[in-house]
């Protein structure tokens, strides 16, 4: 599950860094109006891009559809209408930025175009930006607590049941002993109230500075094994093929404590971050439909 979790976010980056790529490269094409000018008449290039990004972000409506009707729990699984939602909540957006070929209403800075049009633009980057951190906080509650917990258990019992870990974590007993100092501490600080994001960011950077040092204690003290017992170099090869496997196993142990702990907090987040999105969503919608009347009946 973890490796799924890592390959689906490199994914996700991957895609943001060509959306990215591509809203730039667009800029220099687009905002010399050398290809289209928006709305210049019906059925035209621009028009069509117009046409497509709205009927994109129109169909973002039904996941939540798909949330709350019942009957529509036979209509595939939630995971798979979320990853759609996303994907054209990007490209919905990327599609009308290119319809207004970067030219939008600004007072003082650009006061030429629509100011409905300028409404419904920057709304729907709300929109949009506000859509990726909630997808941020969505992964970190999506599995709930109990997944969360479930996957530490896991974790720990790997560590524990990993016979070629436990003699390493022998030789360096002050591992093992940070490792579980660290979940007691985390634990105690789960339990507080009152400062629940001091022990947010307390435990965030607790887990950042162990996930870097521990990985480089434990490689030292495989090195200082194979030197003291003279590793044959067959030995060693085969020590430093473990090696990455034992940090890999460390720094998702640490990840998933961190995560466990975090839960209730993210969970605050993502529902102060839908207090803030859902108005966004229906002022983008209002100054969009105005957007369109104004065009075809002006």
């Amino acid at each position: 599950m973890k490796t799924n979790t890592q390959s689906e976010r490199a994914r996700w980056l991957a895609f943001i860094s060509i959306v990215g790529i591509v809203i730039v490269g667009g800029y220099f094409v687009l905002y010399p109006q050398t290809l289209f000018k928006p709305g210049a008449k019906l059925f035209d290039m621009g028009y069509n891009l117009g046409l497509a990004g709205g009927l994109m972000m129109l169909t973002l409506l039904l996941y939540p559809l798909r949330k709350r009707l019942r009957f529509a729990g036979k209509l595939g699984a939630l995971p798979k209408w979320f990853r759609w939602h996303m994907l054209l909540g990007i490209l919905g957006p990327l599609t009308i930025i290119f319809h207004s070929t970067y030219h939008v209403y600004i007072p003082y800075i650009h006061p030429i175009g629509s100011p409905n049009a300028a409404v419904a633009m920057f709304s729907m980057l709300l929109v949009a930006g506000s859509g990726i951190f909630g997808r941020f906080f969505y992964t970190k509650i999506h599995h709930g607590l109990y997944g969360r917990m479930s996957t530490l258990s896991e974790l720990r019992s790997d560590l524990e049941n990993s016979e070629d870990l436990k003699a390493v974590l022998n030789a360096a007993p002050g591992i093992g002993k940070t490792l579980e100092d660290f979940h007691t501490r985390v634990d105690a600080c789960a339990r507080q109230s009152g400062s629940g994001f001091m022990n947010f960011f307390t435990v965030g950077f607790q887990t950042m500075k162990l996930s870097r040092s521990l990985p480089r204690e434990i490689s030292l003290v495989m090195h200082d094994e194979a030197v003291g017992n003279n590793f044959s170099p067959e030995q060693r090869a085969n020590m430093e093929q473990r090696v990455p496997d034992y940090q890999k196993m460390i720094v998702s142990y640490l990840n998933a404590v961190r995560d466990a702990s975090q839960f209730s907090t993210y969970e605050r987040l993502f529902s102060w971050w839908h207090i803030f999105h859902v108005p966004l969503v229906y002022l983008m919608f209002f100054s969009a439909f105005y957007h369109v009347y104004a065009v075809h009946f002006y």
